[in-house]
């Protein structure tokens, strides 16, 4: 043990975690460069950072490392997923506007309530997917499952996480130039503590088999 690890323990502390955000963020960045890997970027973040939210093994860039090697398939599909029916349904909201104001508000209703509760399902099946490698129809399943018996944790992981990024960004100067540094690792950490509240009361056995 180093003397400043003995001499400023809670400093030394600080330090590693500020350590994991900042390269959990970097990797993020990097392995985001390209279109096609950048789900199983963003998945491969909440494993680098999973060590926040409950217990893990391994150092950060090797729990980046291997979430993004063994999500990458199905954070690619999730991907696709979500890039589509996000299409579909604002293309939908558009055609009905175009054909009468009462008809776009009804459907502005309707599908805009599918991709309230889809973004929850979201909130859900990224942390899942990193911490529980699936397949995708049993990770559909279960954030879809997840998203409608919890969504105030999902809700509230999204809001506070928005907020945080926001408050990020409107701060003065230089200190805004760390959103893009701190900001997914932050991101990733706030959502994945609320969805876990409601995660790891089903946790169960699989804990045996997470990163």
């Amino acid at each position: 043990m180093s003397s400043w690890e003995e001499r400023f323990p809670k400093l030394w502390a600080f330090g590693e975690q500020l350590a994991i955000v900042v390269l959990g963020g970097l990797m993020f960045w990097l392995f985001s460069a390209l279109i096609i890997t950048a789900p199983a970027a963003f998945a491969a973040l909440f494993a680098a950072t999973a060590g926040f939210v409950r217990p893990v093994q391994g150092e950060v860039l090797g729990r980046f490392w291997r979430g993004f090697r063994r999500s990458f398939w199905t954070a690619l599909g999730l991907g696709a997923i979500d890039v589509a029916v996000a299409g579909i349904l604002w293309v939908d909201i558009k055609f009905f506007r175009a054909i009468n104001p009462t008809m776009g508000f009804v459907a502005y209703v309707i599908f805009g309530s599918v991709g309230l509760v889809l973004a929850l399902a979201n909130m859900y099946a990224w942390p899942l997917l990193a911490w529980y490698p699936q397949p995708l129809k049993k990770l559909l399943k279960r954030s879809l499952l997840l998203a409608v018996g919890h969504p105030f944790h999902a809700l509230g992981g999204l809001l506070l996480a928005a907020g945080v990024l926001l408050a990020m960004a409107m701060l003065p100067g230089w200190a805004g130039a760390f959103l893009p540094l701190l900001g997914p690792g932050i991101a990733a950490i706030i959502i994945g503590k609320m969805v876990w509240l409601a995660m790891r009361r089903y946790a169960g056995e699989e804990d045996e088999f997470a990163e």
